[in-house]
């Protein structure tokens, strides 16, 4: 995805994605520390790598309909070049 910072209603996108996944499907979202920080949303810009693991997270949990979300931190050579995460999640069966 790589612009979930940019989302103003990110919740309603999210909700949007549990309804059209199949039961089981996976929904992945991929993002940097990188961004226009013009256009990125003010949490996004005021808060680091970690925290926008968390905000990612919160999306998945807050719409509902999906498993507990984890993260991964895919960085091709952490500390040495630019960060790179992924928060995923699955449709819930019953969803």
């Amino acid at each position: 995805m790589v612009s979930v910072d940019y989302l103003t209603k990110p919740l309603d996108i999210f909700k949007e994605m549990c309804r059209i996944l199949k039961p089981g499907g996976l929904a992945i979202m991929s993002f940097s520390n990188r961004c226009f920080w013009t256009k990125a949303i003010s949490i996004w810009t005021s808060t680091g790598d970690a925290d926008h693991v968390l905000i990612v997270g919160s999306y998945f949990h807050y719409a509902g309909g999906f498993e507990p979300p984890e993260a991964v931190d895919i960085s091709p050579n952490p500390g040495l070049t630019d960060p790179m995460y992924i928060v995923y999640s699955r449709k819930l069966a019953t969803a």
